[in-house]
């Protein structure tokens, strides 16, 4: 539990300081090791440095960084000077940079914390709310003293978490130092953490399972921790692993295309021993139970106990944690009838194999001090096997959004309740996640909200409003969610191309999503009021009502035959083509039109850097983001 008598987070940290713990930072460059008590001193000198800039208690300071050491620094700085971390996910190019814009204009006299490259990278319209409030990590050569602490009460705002949907509408999530505190001991108790425990993890800071699973929680519990850098991860997946071989760690962390990306990239790389591991959270996106047998029966030469496999329901609005599992149950899931999961229904439990069945996770029963119920449209309680709204009530719960008061009116419930925009039901008093309410899309371990896409590409591709749709579904029960859009057209398919080409392109650029299926149909489902029905094109997709359009489509775009006019551009085409399979992919053609999102650009980046060592960096990319130019750039000479 967390040390008695804390009541804000600059307490806890002052406890952990007072004891043996560390954390450990894994990154491409080499491990380095710092002491709690030393991040403590750290975060106070940082704290001088910000208030330097004008920093003053409540000031919300955007965390805009891809570095694992400084994020930690930036972020205990905030605490222990009543500054609000706003942490953002941080990237040079694409979607990160425009989410960076949308949050600093809703801010109220926000300060930027970032690296002169992301600063440079996010221009001067970004950072224009920022005014001379911008510190970058380079301009940092020494820590001042002279910080001027302050005294934090625990209803203070300790922490706004933005939604990760990106385009026109961040939420801002306003988590106080009693949220925390609530959800934190509730995550150390459920999962029964102890102090023979060691933490490691890949997930960003930015996330709320990477920065309050994986960092405030292993701190809370004067845990050992090591925080491994998600570019790592991505690049070379097997090095998860083998770290927590190496340190011994009990406990790790995975969103479900993580655990896919260590199968499809690293399943021959076999850690030396994982017997340590005593929970693997499987949480942050849809868990798919095929997933965790596969990576479970992969690992089982190497000592893991599948028991060891922990499904888990949380979200930004509770901090992190809603239900858990009992630790050391393992996979428990359910097979029902995919057509028996509208709001109201009552499930119908089919034997595995059975056409039309779905399988799902059992995802555990509310942490303590997290009540859960599940209603009807109608806003009343619904009995076991049911399936309705999932909604949550509790000392962790957020009291409200940042200066948005129509995402409160939307979600907020009466008597402290709120919905979670999730439909599930409770089976033998576990939870079941049978879906997401018609407005919520996961991506990647992500949130994205349809209605936002669907905007985004009327206002960027061209397509007449209402004459497009987004959702996601599963073709087969184990497999991964295919992200689809529908664009109402009729006319030649062969000249649909073109569209499908850009609509993939804008998405990749401005959302960072990856559209998998970009399809024409004559008329989108519509209610007789005219409301999209997503769910309609999500469940044919499912049921395999477009599997022949899916293949014409596919057809048309690998008709044409890639020309190389060079053995640079040969040498990129069988990179993008082993990246990106399944796309028709030529010199001229942009990354971004063929779905490339961060973590894909990555991957292209490590094979690039194989085959041209010390040539190209992650951000050049951006700048010749097709076959032909990149290889210009590569023949012209090595990267200064």
């Amino acid at each position: 539990m967390p040390e008695p008598g804390a009541r804000t987070l600059p307490d806890l940290l002052r406890a952990a300081a007072a004891g043996g713990g560390y954390l450990r930072f894994l990154r491409a460059s080499g491990v380095s090791r710092l002491s709690y008590a030393g991040l403590l001193e750290r975060a106070t000198g940082l704290l001088a440095a910000l208030q330097a800039r004008g920093a003053r208690p409540g000031d919300p300071v955007v965390l805009f960084l891809d570095h694992n050491p400084a994020f930690v620094d930036a972020f205990w700085a905030c605490q222990l000077g009543g500054l609000v971390p706003v942490p953002l996910t941080a990237a040079a190019g694409g979607e990160p940079l425009g989410k960076l814009a949308r949050v600093a204009a809703l801010l109220e006299a926000p300060l930027l914390f970032s690296s002169r490259d992301l600063v440079r990278a996010a221009g001067a319209a970004a950072c224009a709310p920022f005014g001379e409030r911008v510190l970058q990590l380079e301009d940092i050569t020494s820590l001042p003293g002279g910080a001027g602490l302050h005294a934090a009460a625990p209803d203070d705002t300790a922490l706004i978490q933005f939604s990760s949907g990106s385009t026109s509408d961040p939420k801002g999530v306003v988590l106080t130092h009693a949220n925390l505190l609530a959800n934190l001991a509730a995550i150390i108790e459920a999962a029964q953490v102890g102090p023979g425990d060691v933490a490691l993890s890949w997930m960003p800071l930015s996330h709320d399972l990477g920065l309050v699973g994986s960092h405030l929680m292993p701190l809370a519990a004067g845990l050992p921790q090591t925080l491994m850098d998600t570019a790592l991860f991505v690049r070379r997946p097997a090095r998860w692993l083998q770290a927590v071989s190496e340190y011994g760690a009990t406990l790790t962390t995975s969103p479900d295309f993580g655990y896919r990306h260590w199968l499809q990239h690293a399943g021959g790389e076999l850690p030396a021993d994982l017997s340590s591991l005593r929970l693997v959270f499987h949480g942050a996106e849809p868990v798919c139970a095929a997933t965790g047998r596969a990576f479970s029966a992969a690992l089982a030469p190497a000592g893991f106990d599948a028991g060891a496999l922990f499904p888990v329901y949380g979200l930004a609005e509770a901090c992190l944690a809603v239900s858990f599992p009992a630790p050391g149950s393992g996979i428990v899931s359910l097979h029902v009838a995919r057509g028996r999961l509208a709001v109201g229904d009552r499930v119908a439990p089919v034997e595995a194999g059975t056409a039309g069945a779905l399988e799902l996770a059992a995802l555990g029963r509310p942490v303590p001090g997290c009540e859960l119920r599940i209603t009807g449209d109608d806003g009343a309680v619904l009995d076991a096997d049911r399936v309705g709204h999932i909604e949550i009530r509790g000392a962790s719960v957020t009291a409200g959004y940042y200066r948005n008061p129509d995402a409160d009116a939307r979600w907020q419930r009466d008597g402290g309740w709120l919905d979670t925009g999730d439909l599930g039901f409770l089976h033998d008093g576990q939870l079941y996640v049978a879906g997401r309410s018609k407005d919520l899309l996961f991506c990647r371990g992500r949130n994205h909200f349809p209605h936002d896409l669907e905007a985004l590409l009327e206002r960027h591709a061209g397509l007449a409003r209402g004459k497009v749709a987004v959702c996601a579904a599963r073709r087969t029960s184990g497999g991964a969610e295919d992200v689809l859009v529908f664009v109402q057209r009729r006319g030649e398919l062969r000249d649909f191309a073109a569209t499908a080409a850009h609509v993939r392109e804008i998405l990749a650029r401005e959302a960072g999503v990856r559209a998998d299926w970009v399809l024409p149909l004559p008329r989108l489902p519509r209610t007789t009021s005219g409301k999209l029905q997503r769910y309609r094109l999500a469940q044919a997709w499912a049921a395999g009502e477009y599997d022949d359009l899916a293949a014409r489509v596919d057809a048309l775009r690998d008709a044409g035959t890639p020309q190389a006019a060079s053995d640079t551009e040969l040498t990129l085409l069988e990179i993008c083509n082993q990246v990106l399979p399944g796309h028709a992919i030529d010199r001229d053609r942009n990354l971004f039109d063929l779905g490339a999102d961060s973590l894909l650009l990555v991957r292209i980046h490590e094979e690039i850097e194989a085959a041209f060592p010390g040539r190209v960096e992650v951000t050049d990319l951006f700048d010749y983001p097709t076959i032909a130019s990149l290889a210009a750039f590569i023949e012209a000479g090595p990267a200064s």
